[in-house]
């Protein structure tokens, strides 16, 4: 009997070797040192075992315990006789997973040695697994069976993770840094150290990264299943998908990160088991993510971060927004005053977030940000909200809010940012003389409709930096003691009532660099800013760059302008107590003098603004050390001498307005040289000469307005080179020549072309058909003549944008082509004094734009007229969508011009021309008509009814024609303001609905129209009695009214008359023939023209 030696230091044990349990060993022994080979490999770097290599494995098992194992290991334990085994090698459990074991060394990790030292420690002392006699060979090919299946079900569930994983990625098209390129199937054995995924020592993913891969593709539902899964983080990709409703079933997450993508849809009910969430941060999405917040994530117990706006903000410092917004909408649900825990919450830019704000938030007392900015909330301020005592940042602004502000949050000693701007909050804002804000860095009231004075209490947070309060209604003067925010460095408020001049204690805030007091109503000088070095930004002036809202300069504001009168000089040194300054905005006070030459030494200036005042003399020459200058508005003043050939040299010179002054000389041609000018207006001034050629290489130019000026020569061709052109304004001047000269070709961005008053010629400017953003064109009065083409492409409409078309005073002849009758935006047609002939199309229905446009009054639109009787122009402003261009048009019987056309004003003039036929029927179809003149034509026929169904019709013009018939009911409408129907032949009764009939003097009816009768003519009308025939007078028809002195009287004059007829026949033999022949004169009246009173054409 073969024996088995053990050199442990102790007494030699001698024990009978019994075969199966050999094999047993055996096979043991060859599985240990594989793992150990493996173990070696990991150190060397060989990290990846296939799946394929852990099937070897298994089919070595497989092998040792076969049926021939036995015969084996009996050969082999009587060839070698015995076999010594150390106590450092103890056999393996047989109920542990080889093949999990095997999946664990394959990631090489603290979690293999700590793995193997346990399975280690759970085998039996090797003493006494040595002597103890081993089990009969059946029983251990059981367990070994057993010991298989245990294996391949472990390695199913660590596999089921990688899986997960593999599935996420089948639905990611793209990415960078190639970082799931190491995500394969063959693999998946070692899914733990996969880039971007983290696991714990169980080999449970905790945690994935995908954060700036900018991913392309959809979220799909398998990363629900991986239960252990703590952080998720996929932010700044470009995901298109919905929130997965699976990933629910993750009650071990913590972080949900999707900010920054394209996610669409909301955040999915199933969210609200997330039972150890702590953070969601939904952000950036945009307009497609819609949908509502859920209840369910009031469930959300462990929640401190709820961030469902587009601007992450846990510092309160950013002030970066982003360029693409949310669009959830529905209410806030109450239920999240529930996650207690929370600091930060956050609804910015939603947009469509509705209903009040809950008080029940005012239970949220960790809250340390809270921000419902950029909603459409409604309702008050809770006052609860005074309870949120850790409060650092709190923002309501760009809502609906109203009411008053609670006075409650002036208690939030721990504030340093709160924003209730643009909302519609009113009250004085802090009806408290004290807050407890003295750590209140920035304060925005902006935008609301406070009122009052100057909150006290503001003056009193000493640590505040910004404070914004412009568009209010506060009223009454600065407070003495505002100069005790000497940290202030950004005080905007403009657009108040405020009066008075500036406090001298202003000169305190040294740090301020930001001072915004436009449109108020301050005076003084600017001596209390002396020592306000720092001003980068300065405006005193107006929004509205002018006193007089014009076409060129209104901003969008009411005409009710509130405005500053500074005063005094500006002298050099004044303005180098500035020198820092970068935008000075001194528009539309009473400053006076010269313009000073310093300001050529403010190095940093942009934008010098100084038009509407009253400065005068030249223009300094240093203003061309300004090379940063981009604006330079000097309009509107009594500024004198040529135009400086120095401002040339202001290469970054984007705006330049010299208007409405008394410059003379030409335009530098030094100014073909500025390449980034966009905008030039130089008009109303009494400059001479022409046009320079070198204009045409300003290719970022897209104002150029010269208008009414004494400029003269030709219009040069190389304006054509000026691609970006929208506004070419060249009227009221003497140029001469024709416009055909033009390539408009080039030009397709031209969006206004005016040229009127002034002496070209030639034709139509056909090729003007290919600026297809045409809004308008005015030829009018100019010597233009010939016919207006007629051959357009109709399968391409032309000038599907214009919007006013001013021919008129021109020498046009000809019929007036279909195609003006086809233009959709058409809202101002003038074609009158000129030579057209042929009759009106009848079909109108292309007149979209006088169709589809509802017209309003003068007073609805904030237009104005008043009665011209000198033919001067008379102003109309008005607000509205506005076309940026002056135009006069002919309406109540005066020369209207609009400094804007507006979208309701809807004209057509077809006056003093040889149009012919009846007035289409069709007319009545043009739904915003407000104004027609079709005075001195050729028209005949009666008049449209259909007239009667244009309701917004203020003027109407129909003088001087061949109208027959009566005058339409449907003409007494109440917005009919001017109606001039004479030199015509209607007749009957004036209409007296809606006080039609003394609405209007005689002048709207007469000269001509002889038998009309009626208020308020003098011509009474009488009723014919369908029976007898009899004609009497309607007041006395009824016999009661006529006594007996009447009867004798009549039947004396009946006598009478019957002598003078037949004495008559007997003396007069033309009475007698007429009488006889009445068939004769009834044909040849036809040639003959009776009581036509018409002007000549």
């Amino acid at each position: 009997m073969d024996s088995v030696r053990r050199s442990t230091g102790r007494a030699l044990v001698i024990s009978t070797l019994d075969l199966p349990a050999f094999g047993d060993g055996f096979s043991m022994l060859v599985i240990l040192v594989l793992c150990c080979l493996q173990l070696s490999a990991c150190a060397v770097g060989h990290e990846d075992i296939t799946f394929g290599e852990v099937s070897r494995i298994e089919n070595l098992v497989e092998t040792l315990r076969g049926p021939d194992f036995d015969a084996r290991a009996d050969s082999a334990g009587k060839k070698h006789g015995s076999i010594n085994v150390k106590n450092e090698l103890p056999p393996l459990e047989p109920a542990t997973s080889i093949e999990a074991q095997m999946g664990q060394q394959a990631h090489c990790g603290p979690s293999s040695q700590q793995e193997l030292q346990r399975l280690r420690l759970q085998v039996e002392d090797v003493d006494t697994s040595l002597t103890i006699p081993h089990e009969p060979y059946h029983s251990s090919r059981e367990e070994s069976a057993q010991f298989r299946r245990m294996s391949r079900t472990l390695l199913q569930d660590s596999f089921g993770e990688a899986d997960a994983l593999l599935q996420f990625k089948e639905l990611i098209e793209n990415y960078t840094d190639s970082a799931l390129d190491g995500w394969k199937t063959g693999n998946r054995s070692t899914y733990c150290s996969w880039t971007r995924v983290i696991c714990n020592d169980e080999l449970h993913v905790i945690s994935l990264n995908f954060s700036g891969l900018k991913m392309n593709g959809t979220l799909g539902p398998s990363l629900g299943r991986l239960e252990y899964l703590e952080n998720l983080d996929l932010s700044h990709n470009f995901l298109l998908s919905k929130l997965p409703v699976e990933w629910g079933q993750l009650q071990r997450l913590q972080t949900l990160n999707v900010h920054d993508n394209f996610l669409f849809g909301g955040v999915p009910a199933e969210y609200g088991n997330m039972s150890s969430l702590r953070v969601l941060y939904i952000g950036v999405q945009g307009w497609f993510f819609n949908g509502s917040i859920p209840e369910e994530l009031g469930l959300l117990s462990e929640l401190e971060v709820l961030a469902l706006g587009t601007l992450f903000n846990f510092d309160t410092k950013q002030e970066y927004y982003p360029y693409r917004s949310n669009k959830m909408t529905g209410p806030i649900p109450k239920s999240i005053a529930n996650c207690t825990k929370l600091w930060y919450l956050d609804f910015f830019g939603n947009n469509n977030l509705t209903g009040p704000i809950p008080k029940e938030y005012g239970q949220l007392v960790n809250l340390e940000y809270l921000s419902f900015e950029q909603n459409n909330f409604t309702g008050s301020i809770p006052s609860e909200f005074g309870n949120l005592t850790k409060l650092k940042f709190l923002h309501f602004g760009n809502n609906a809010l109203e009411g008053e502000f609670p006075v409650q949050l002036a208690s939030l000693s721990e504030l340093d940012f709160l924003n209730v701007g643009t909302n519609f909050l009113t009250g004085s804002f802090l009806t408290v003389e004290s807050t407890s804000w003295s750590r209140l860095d920035k304060l925005f009231i902006d935008g609301n409709n406070f009122r009052g004075g100057f909150p006290k209490a503001v003056t009193a947070m000493t640590a505040l930096t910004k404070f914004y309060m412009f568009n209010n209604e506060f009223t009454g003067s600065l407070p003495e003691n505002l100069g005790q925010l000497a940290k202030l460095k950004e005080f905007s408020f403009r657009s108040n009532q405020l009066d008075g001049e500036l406090p001298d204690s202003l000169n305190n805030c040294t740090q301020l660099f930001l001072l915004d007091a436009a449109n108020n109503k301050l005076t003084g000088t600017l001596d209390p800013l002396r020592n306000l070095s720092l001003l980068t930004y300065m405006n005193l002036g107006s929004s509205y760059s002018s006193k007089n809202i014009t076409w060129e300069n209104l901003r969008g504001h009411t005409p009710d302008l509130v405005l500053n009168s500074f005063t005094g000089t500006l002298t050099d040194d004044v303005i180098l107590q500035w020198p820092l300054l970068q935008y000075l905005y001194l528009d539309t006070n009473a400053f006076i003098g010269p313009i000073p030459k310093a300001l050529g030494d403010l190095a940093d200036l942009k934008d010098l603004l100084l038009n509407d005042n009253d400065f005068r003399g030249p223009i300094p020459d240093e203003l061309e050390k300004l090379s940063n200058l981009t604006l330079l508005f000097l309009h509107n003043n009594e500024l004198s001498g040529p135009i400086p050939t120095s401002l040339a040299n202001l290469k970054n010179i984007r705006q330049i307005n010299l208007s409405n002054n008394s410059l003379t000389g030409g335009i530098p041609l030094e100014f073909g040289g500025l390449e980034n000018l966009e905008y030039l207006r130089l008009h109303l001034n009494e400059l001479t000469g022409g046009i320079p050629q070198e204009l045409g290489r300003l290719q970022k130019m897209v104002y150029l307005i010269l208008h009414s000026n004494k400029l003269t020569g030709s219009i040069p061709a190389s304006l054509a080179n000026c691609s970006s052109l929208r506004n070419l304004r060249l009227s009221n001047n003497e140029f001469t020549g024709t416009v055909t000269q033009i390539d408009f070709l080039q030009l397709r961005s031209l969006e206004s072309f005016s040229v009127n008053g002034n002496q070209l010629d030639g034709g139509f400017p056909v090729n003007i058909y290919y600026c297809t953003d045409l809004k308008l064109l005015d030829l009018s009065s100019n010597g233009f003549s010939g016919k207006l083409p007629d051959n357009y492409e109709y399968s391409q409409p032309v000038l599907r944008k214009l919007r006013v078309l001013g021919l008129s005073s021109n020498n046009f002849s000809g019929s007036i082509p279909s195609w003006i009758w086809n233009l959709p935006e058409l809202q101002v047609l003038d074609v009158s004094h000129n030579s057209f002939t042929g009759v009106w199309a009848t079909n109108l229905s292309g007149l979209e734009g006088f169709s589809h446009l509802e017209a309003l009054t003068d007073d609805a639109v904030g237009g104005s007229s008043t009665n011209n009787n000198n033919n001067n122009p008379t102003q109309v402003v008005g607000l509205g969508r506005r076309l940026f261009e002056q135009i006069s048009i002919q309406a109540k019987g005066l020369r209207l011009v609009y400094e804007y056309v507006l979208e309701t004003l809807v004209s057509i003039d077809l006056s003093y021309n040889q149009l012919s036929g009846g007035l289409p029927y069709a007319l009545g179809t043009l739904q915003g008509l407000a104004y027609l003149n079709l005075a001195h034509n050729n028209f005949s026929g009666a008049i449209s009814p259909k007239l009667g169904d244009l309701l917004q019709l203020q003027s109407l013009d129909l003088s001087s024609n061949y109208l027959t018939g009566k005058i339409p009911v449907g003409l007494a409408r109440p917005s009919l303001g001017y109606l001039n129907l004479s030199y015509n032949f209607l007749e009957g009764e004036i209409p007296t609905a809606n006080a039609f009939s003394t609405r209007y003097d005689v002048s709207s009816f007469k000269p001509g129209n002889d038998q009309l009768c009626g208020p308020p003519l003098e011509t009474i009308c009488v009723v014919e009695d369908s029976i007898s025939g009899n004609s009497s007078n309607p007041r006395a028809s009824s016999p009661k009214m006529l006594d007996g002195t009447f009867w004798q009287a009549f039947e004396i004059g009946t006598a009478i008359g019957l002598v003078i007829v037949i004495g008559s026949l007997g003396i007069i033999p033309f009475l007698r023939y007429w009488l006889l022949h009445p068939g004769y004169f009834v044909q040849h009246s036809k040639d003959l023209r009776f009581g036509v009173y018409k002007e000549p054409t």
